[in-house]
Order: structure tokens, then C-alpha cells, then sequence
């Protein structure tokens, strides 16, 4: 019994499939008896890609999938329906191309004049023959009517139509024509990248093109940026209105009707390249290869021989390199398979490929370049032997759709160690963060990253592979098919989509100094974790947790050595991984997940403890079970993480995070923002908080946040410092998120109910906010911590013996506080041991020694030394000189005025009045200098 959906029908998940692509995922052959027999081929399912099979997209699914396509050979008429009952046996529906529809020319304008304009590469000269030659356009229109007539013919009631490519682009066009437009749902995805809008309108049938697109229910595109293309485009020439969002889609509205567009990618099936890896035929093409070529470092590659794919570039760019490390000329082979079909490929091309493979290979004693040309396409136990013997996989396309080559390569390296080279053109390096990304039409950048592959230490080279596995396992492709799946389905009901400054100052560091110097009670610091102490590193490996620089942690623990200084790291991040990049730091307070844990801060021998983690939220509002809040959020979260490239999603003890900072930025804040308005309506009367950072949308129970765990922080140190006569007068907190905003109105509300007189907010970027500063950036902030370990440093050198002994005098009736104890009320606590990498510190150039019991005064005369002026031998005589030039300079001033004056005035004052008026000027001003020396001895 099929299963059924909340509104009666069948649900997504057990929807039969109608699978449309240009060619049959199956072989056809016919004996010597004229018998026709069909046998899989799965990877024949794309003829654009090196795809996949169906067996991964629909690996576990139980649902009636069919198969219908062109099959490649010619079969004559007579044979169709023994043809049509051979496929029956794979689940195959052939289509027999009509004779208005020529295969030949068919196929000429997929590969030449309509490839070249999806790939945005086009030629002036090659214009005229692209827009006007009604030849192959008329095939190309004929073929598509009949993949059309063909559905309509197969179609039962309850299909899901689902076409593949560009190659049948305008299939939904003849089938809104048919009886199906009212009743089939239709998903058209783009394996190819889809072209802008400068290079759409050199096309005739732009509008055709765009139209038929928008028959189907649903459009699929492997990154955002082909889908803003093709937005852009129906907005440039059709003037539709801007999309909308909707549960992570975007929304295009067309007459009345709603078209559904998602981006998402995917990779390769892991079980299926472990499976291959383990088939004896794998095992012995690698000894081949290895007993062909030992004691060579390989690179390869596997690309269609055409002026997309860059292989000149790639062979002068290993010429380059060779020229600069000539030692590797005798051990480097650039092995490049050339797939050259009647389909794929360039026989011109190929000829300018050889003449610079040949004239490369003549400046070396042996080949440094193997090009292999093959008229069929690499089997994948082919390539997976091929990769597994590889050191560096090397791509140089210019544009690309699908490839899963680079994919391949990973997995096949999962217990080894490789490294991949891809263009930035390449689609799966939006998706592999651990790649080296080059830009193609560069050659000396491609050689300088086969230079830094070459010579990368083993260490990074499995840290960039492990980014990498973990992207490809969240991205499967029947996890992929099953999205793109449901999607359509969801497309075709017609669900409605929803109609959708800076005050801060600059913090220098003269300033903070000097508001530090001046500071005569206890400080409190609070400083975020990522992006303020630790670099942003998104960018590059996607959402990842970097090491805080040595530098920083120098500084910290120097203001952790000083009594009165309390610092705390506040971060949203776990225990173990603030433990891990802190536990080095004797003396410092961390608080975890935005206050729901927190480990106080501990001077002296306790500091050398593994410190314990103390539950400060709420275990009963975090745990229970009331609502199933946490299974609700997962459930909405996961949806968005599947139809976004480089999201994903992250679970905490107290909240769950759908984090977006390794997806391309634009689409990454409009899922976001669909999101966070989806959330807020779900949990409109639950007592959760969902909260929009800089990137990530995180939804957690009422009461925990940074700016009220600040507020307790403050209010127990307010009450220790009240008992000790030593009040909190100096307060800084630095952060770069929307979640620390609450941290410093915490900060600012304190400095209000406890007279605390200097409070420092500062914010890490200039943008609008509520702190009253900002830093430019992180290394920003690690300049001012290293300015203030300066001046903390330098201000115990220049004092004597016998200043040190009276200030150690002068504080020796404080007693120390070795550690703070949190409050009773705490339910739970937690230990958690460091790692042993965040000891890295000990063993550092930092010249900083281990906090002892006895290091409480010396550090509090630090502090002590650094409050107080430094004085400096008085010159007093230069001062009298400078007074009496100014004297000499006044008489003068006053002897010009004298001349000026009207003539009564002057007959009252003479001469000797004057002078005598300027001689009591200068006494005045020496009396003046005088009195300040007295006043400073």
C-alpha cells in the first residue's frame, strides 16, 4: 500500500518517476540472430557529465522509477517493438527519433552552437551560423517534440516527469501542448552552467528557450550562480519579477503560474567507490599502472577534448613548473585521458592538444606529458584505478556542469594521501574547501600550484582531504534525488509563496592604554571566540574552528597574570573545543554555548588543574521533552541544508544551528532570512529564542545568551569587589556578532546600576551596532592585545629596586583571591580534560612562565608599575630660556604697537613707560616657570 500524505495523496518519497534524458541508461546489442538485448550502463544516463548511475540516486527508494530515452545506435523500423520490449527488461522506454528530427544534426547543435552558449563561450565569427541556420534548429525543436510525444504516450497517472539537461531544454514547451500541462508534475534540471544575460541575447530563440523553461514546475541548477543567471535573464527579457523565497527555494511568478528553482549539488555515492576499489579488475589495472611508471609522481586528469576544458593551458603550465624545478623533470608525468566521441569532443582541437604535448615533451630526456585519447568514455573502475595511483588531480576547465571526477579522486585517496588542483570555473569546488583553487587562464598561477601541492606537508594534505570526505558524505545523490524529488512534487501542488547606521568610533590603541593605565580597581574582560581572537576562515575551508594565534595567547595570559583581571572568552562554540583552544591559559574564564556552560577563571597552582565545566542554564527547559522542540527545529533546519550548497547543520547541548558561512553568500542570506521568518512562525509561542547571526541561524531556549551571562558575571564580581573595598571600574567587551550585541548591553546596563566609570564595547568591523567602538579587523585585534603586553612588559623595566620594594609594601595588606566560585543555585557540573594540543603553548618562543602561588605579588606589581607615571629628569633651564625669548619677543611686539596708537595715547605713555611695562612681563613669566618647578620637585 503506497503511502499516503497528510492531504489523502501519495507522498513525495513513493512518487513513481518518469526519468527523461537524452540517452538510455542501458546498452543496446543484437546478435548474430538479429535478437536485441539491454544491459545497464548507468553512466550513460548524462551524456554531459561523467555521471552517475541510478543505482545511486535511488539506492534505497522502493518507489516504480522509469527510464526514458534515445538508444545509440540506429535501430530500423521494423525492430521497434523488439527493441521497446529489450529496454522493457532495464525499465527503459526507447524514443525513436521521427525524420524531420536528424540525429546527426541534432547532436551538432547540443555539442557546437548551444553548448558553447550555455558554457558563455562564444565567437563573433560563428554568430551568423548560430542564430540564423534554420537547420539545426528545426532539429533540434523536432527531437525535442518528440521526447514530448513519447511522455504522453507512457505517461500514468501519478508520474513525476523529470528531464535531464539542456539537451531537451524545450520538451516541456510541446508537453504544455498536450492533456499533461493540467496534470503532470515536471522538473527540468541543468547539468551545465546556464549562460548571463549578454550571452543568452546573442541567441534568436532566447525567448523560446526561456519560455519553455518555465512550462515546468520545477528548475534545478547545480550552484546559485547559474540559477541568478537564469533570474537574471527572465527579468532582462521576459520582465519578471524578482524571485520570492520559500522554504528554501526561490520562487519565480509567470502569468499566474509559480515556478520552484533549487540549487544544490551533488557528489558521488561513497559505497559504490569503496565496492570498486576492493574489485580485483581495479586492484590489477593499479599494479599495471604502478610496473608502467615507477617511481613517478602522477598527476592526472581525465577531461573532453575541447577548448572548455584548458588542456594547452594545463601542459604549459607543467612546463612552467618543470622550468622551475628542473630536479622533478626526470620524476613527474602528467598523465591526461582525452574522451573523444561522436557526442563529445573536438577533432581540431585535438590535433592543437598533440602539437604542444609533442613540442613540451622535446625539451626533456623522457615524456613528462601522456596524452591518451579514447573514443569512449572512462569506465569508472577505470578511472578509480587511475586516480588511486595519482598524487595530484589537476583541473583546468574554463566552464563546466556536473563532473564527479574530482569527487572520485577524494574518496579513492581516503586512506592515502592526494591532493586536488580544480579551476575555479570547476562546479565541485564550491563543495571542496580543501582543493587548491586556480584560476585557469593563468598560467604561472597553475604552475605555482603544482608546486605548492609538490612540496605540502603530509599533515595539511589529510586535513584538506578530511574537509573534503565530510562534504561529500552530507551531499549523496540519492539524498540529492530525493530532494530534488520531493521538491517537484511539492512545485506542482502550487504552493503560495510569501510576499518578502553606524555610530562607532575607532578604538586606538593610545586610547585603551590609557583608559588601562588610569584604571586603579579590578577589570573584567570578555572577549568572543571566532572571528575576534581566532581568524574568520571560512572563506577557504568552509565552516571550520581555527587555532587561536600564539600571539594572542601570550597576551591573554599575561592579563590573566595581574590579580585584578578577570578575563573571560564568551563564545556560542561547545566545552571541548573552547577547552581545546584555551585549556593552555592559566587563569582564563570561558563561557560555553552562549552561557549555558561556564569554567571560572583560576590563578595560582589551581590554574594548573584540569579545570571543571559548571552548568549555568536551565537542564529542564534545554531537556525536556514538552513539544519536541528540538526534533521540530532539526526537521526545518534539514530541509535547508539539503537544498543549500556548503550549509549544514549543527547540534549543541542547548540549541541546534544551521550554519551557511561555507555557501555562497547571497543565497546562503536569503535562505537565512526564509528560514529565520519560518522559525519564528513555528515557535511564535514556544519560550525558545530564534536567533539570526552573521551566519547562522540558531534556535535555543528563552534565557540563555551572552548578554545575560555577562550581566551574572558582572553582578558576582560586583559583590566579591564590594566585600574587598576593590570596585570594578574598568569593563571591555569585543565581539564581531549580532550574538554579542546582548553583550554589550549587558555591559552598558552594568556600567549603569554599578557606577563602573569606563566600559569599552567595541565591535569587530565597522558596521552598524550597539558597542561604542570598533576594530577593522582581527589582526586589529590582535594589535591591541599586543600593544597592551607590551606596555605591561615595558612598564617593569624601568623602575628601581627600591621602587619595586615600596610598591610591594604598599599592596601587601590586599590579600589575594585565588578563584571565583560560581553560585549555589548551579544543578550540575562538567569535566572535561584538555587536548594535548593546547599545550602547544608551552613549547613556544613566548618567553612566558608558569603562573605559581608565588607569582601573585610580582604580578600585581606589574599592574602597579604600569598605573604609575614614569618620571623624568626635569630640564628646568630650558624652560627659563624659552620665557625669556618669549619676554624679549613681547617688548619687541609692544614697541611695534606703540606706533600705532593714536596720538593722545602716546603723548601719555613715553618711552620709559613702556619699557617698564615689558620688563614686568618678563618677571611675570619667569615667576611663572619658577612656580611650576617648585610645584613638580
Amino acid at each position: 500500500m503506497e503511502t499516503k500524505a497528510r492531504n489523502g495523496t501519495t507522498h513525495p518519497s513513493q512518487l513513481p518517476i518518469l526519468v527523461v534524458s537524452n540517452q538510455l541508461p542501458a546498452r543496446l546489442e543484437k546478435d548474430e540472430h538479429g535478437k536485441y538485448t539491454a544491459t545497464w550502463c548507468g553512466e550513460r544516463l548524462l551524456a554531459s557529465t561523467m555521471a552517475f548511475s541510478h543505482q545511486d540516486l535511488f539506492r534505497s527508494s522502493r518507489r516504480r522509477i522509469r527510464f526514458l530515452g534515445r538508444v545509440e545506435m540506429y535501430v530500423p523500423e521494423e525492430d521497434h517493438e523488439a527493441v521497446i520490449q529489450a529496454c522493457a527488461s532495464v525499465s527503459c522506454i526507447p524514443v525513436f527519433p521521427s525524420p524531420e528530427a536528424d540525429p546527426s544534426a541534432f547532436d551538432r547543435f547540443c555539442t557546437g552552437p548551444l553548448r558553447n552558449v550555455f558554457n558563455n563561450m562564444i565567437h563573433p565569427s560563428t554568430l551568423s551560423t548560430q542564430t540564423v541556420d534554420p537547420i539545426p534548429w528545426s532539429a533540434f525543436m523536432s527531437m525535442n517534440k518528440d521526447f514530448a510525444v513519447a511522455i504522453t504516450k507512457v505517461y500514468e497517472s501519478g508520474d513525476l516527469i523529470w528531464i535531464q539537461d539542456y539537451e531537451l531544454i524545450m520538451v516541456p514547451h510541446f508537453i504544455a501542448r498536450t492533456s499533461l500541462r493540467h496534470h503532470a508534475p515536471i522538473g527540468l534540471y541543468l547539468h551545465v552552467p546556464f549562460p548571463s544575460k549578454q550571452v543568452l541575447l546573442s541567441l534568436s530563440f532566447r525567448e523560446e528557450l526561456l519560455h519553455s523553461m518555465l512550462q515546468a514546475h520545477h528548475l534545478g541548477f547545480h550552484l546559485y550562480e547559474h540559477a541568478r543567471q537564469f533570474i537574471e535573464c527572465c527579468e532582462a527579457i521576459l520582465h519578471l519579477p524578482p524571485p520570492v523565497m520559500l522554504q528554501g527555494q526561490l520562487v519565480l511568478e509567470n502569468n499566474g503560474k509559480r515556478v520552484a528553482i533549487t540549487c544544490s549539488q551533488l557528489t558521488i555515492d561513497l559505497a559504490r567507490i569503496d565496492k570498486e576499489l576492493a574489485s580485483n579488475e581495479v586492484r590489477d589495472e593499479i599494479i599495471q599502472w604502478r610496473q608502467l611508471y615507477p617511481n613517478k609522481l602522477i598527476f592526472a586528469a581525465c577531461d573532453v577534448v575541447d577548448v572548455f576544458h584548458g588542456l594547452p593551458q594545463k601542459f604549459l603550465a607543467l612546463h612552467h613548473f618543470l622550468q622551475r624545478n628542473p630536479d622533478f623533470a626526470s620524476r613527474v608525468l602528467l598523465i591526461q585521458v582525452g574522451i573523444l566521441t561522436s557526442s563529445l569532443g573536438s577533432t581540431e582541437h585535438k590535433e592543437v592538444v598533440e602539437q604542444v604535448a609533442r613540442e613540451i615533451n622535446a625539451n626533456y630526456d623522457e615524456p613528462v606529458i601522456l596524452f591518451d585519447v579514447r573514443n569512449e568514455r572512462m569506465t569508472t573502475s577505470n578511472r578509480v584505478a587511475l586516480w588511486r595511483v595519482a598524487e595530484v588531480y589537476v583541473s583546468t576547465v574554463f566552464a563546466e556542469g556536473l563532473n564527479t571526477c574530482p569527487f572520485e579522486y577524494i574518496v579513492t585517496h581516503r586512506n592515502a594521501t592526494g591532493l586536488a588542483i580544480l579551476s575555479q570555473y570547476a562546479v565541485a569546488c564550491r563543495l571542496l574547501h580543501g582543493t587548491i583553487i586556480i584560476n585557469p587562464w593563468n598560467i604561472d598561477e597553475i604552475a605555482y600550484a603544482m608546486d605548492e601541492a609538490v612540496h605540502m606537508s603530509l599533515k595539511e594534505k589529510e586535513f584538506r582531504r578530511d574537509c573534503d570526505l565530510v562534504s561529500i558524505a552530507s551531499h549523496t545523490p540519492s539524498r540529492w534525488a530525493t530532494t530534488i524529488i520531493s521538491d517537484i512534487a511539492t512545485a506542482s501542488h502550487g504552493a503560495s509563496p510569501k510576499k518578502l547606521e553606524v555610530h562607532t568610533k575607532p578604538l586606538t590603541d593610545a586610547l585603551l592604554l590609557d583608559i588601562y593605565r588610569k584604571s586603579r580597581g579590578r577589570r573584567i574582560f570578555f572577549f568572543d571566540y571566532y572571528r575576534t581572537l581566532a581568524p574568520d576562515v571560512s572563506s577557504d575551508f568552509g565552516i571550520v574552528w581555527p587555532d587561536v594565534p600564539v600571539d594572542v595567547l601570550s597576551s591573554l595570559e599575561l592579563l590573566c597574570r595581574d590579580q585584578r583581571n578577570t578575563v573571560f572568552v564568551v563564545s556560542g562554540c561547545n566545552c571541548e573545543l573552547l577547552s581545546d583552544k584555551f585549556g593552555s591559559v592559566p587563569g582564563l574564564g570561558l563561557v560555553a554555548e552562549h552561557g549555558y556552560f561556564i569554567r571560572w577563571a583560576m590563578l595560582g597552582q589551581a590554574a594548573r588543574m584540569d579545570k571543571p565545566w559548571e552548568l549555568y542554564g536551565d537542564v529542564f527547559r534545554v531537556n525536556s521533552s514538552c513539544g519536541k522542540w528540538r526534533e521540530k527545529a532539526e526537521w526545518i533546519m534539514q530541509a535547508y541544508v539539503d537544498r543549500t550548497n556548503g550549509a549544514a547543520l549543527e547540534m549543541r547541548r542547548s540549541s541546534i544551528l544551521f550554519r551557511y558561512a561555507g555557501a555562497d553568500y547571497k543565497f546562503g542570506l536569503m535562505q537565512a532570512r526564509e528560514l529565520y521568518n519560518q522559525l519564528k512562525a513555528v515557535f511564535q509561542e514556544w519560550p525558545l529564542d530564534v536567533i539570526q547571526g552573521k551566519d547562522y541561524i540558531e534556535v535555543r531556549p528563552e534565557g540563555l545568551g551572552k548578554g545575560k551571562i555577562v550581566r551574572q558575571i558582572l553582578r558576582k564580581l560586583h559583590d566579591d569587589t564590594t566585600k574587598s573595598d576593590i570596585p570594578i571600574d574598568f569593563v571591555w567587551t569585543l565581539g564581531d556578532d549580532v550574538a554579542d550585541e546582548l553583550m554589550f548591553d549587558a555591559a552598558l546596563g552594568c556600567a549603569h546600576d554599578f557606577s563602573i566609570p569606563n566600559v569599552l564595547t567595541c565591535t569587530v568591523g565597522h558596521k552598524a551596532s550597539k558597542a561604542q567602538y570598533f576594530v577593522s579587523d582581527h589582526a586589529q585585534v590582535v594589535s591591541l592585545l599586543g600593544s597592551v603586553r607590551l606596555a605591561l612588559t615595558k612598564s617593569s623595566r624601568f623602575h628601581s629596586v627600591a621602587d619595586m620594594q615600596s610598591i610591594m609594601a604598599k599592596h601587601m595588606h590586599h590579600p589575594p583571591q585565588i578563584s571565583y566560585t560560581p553560585a549555589s543555585s548551579m544543578m550540575e557540573s562538567h569535566d572535561f580534560p584538555r587536548k594535548n594540543s593546547a599545550k602547544m603553548l608551552r613549547n613556544t618562543s613566548s618567553g612566558l612562565a608558569p603562573v605559581l602561588e608565588e607569582e601573585a605579588t610580582t604580578s600585581r606589581l606589574s599592574s602597579s608599575l604600569l598605573d604609575m607615571p614614569v618620571k623624568k629628569p626635569t630640564k628646568w633651564w630650558r624652560r627659563s630660556f624659552l620665557g625669556l625669548i618669549s619676554a624679549l619677543i613681547l617688548i619687541r611686539v609692544v614697541y611695534r604697537l606703540r606706533r600705532q596708537i593714536p596720538r593722545w595715547l602716546c603723548v601719555w605713555k613715553e618711552r620709559k613707560t613702556t619699557a617698564a611695562t615689558a620688563t614686568a612681563l618678563s618677571m611675570l613669566a619667569l615667576s611663572c616657570l619658577w612656580y611650576h618647578k617648585r610645584k613638580r620637585l
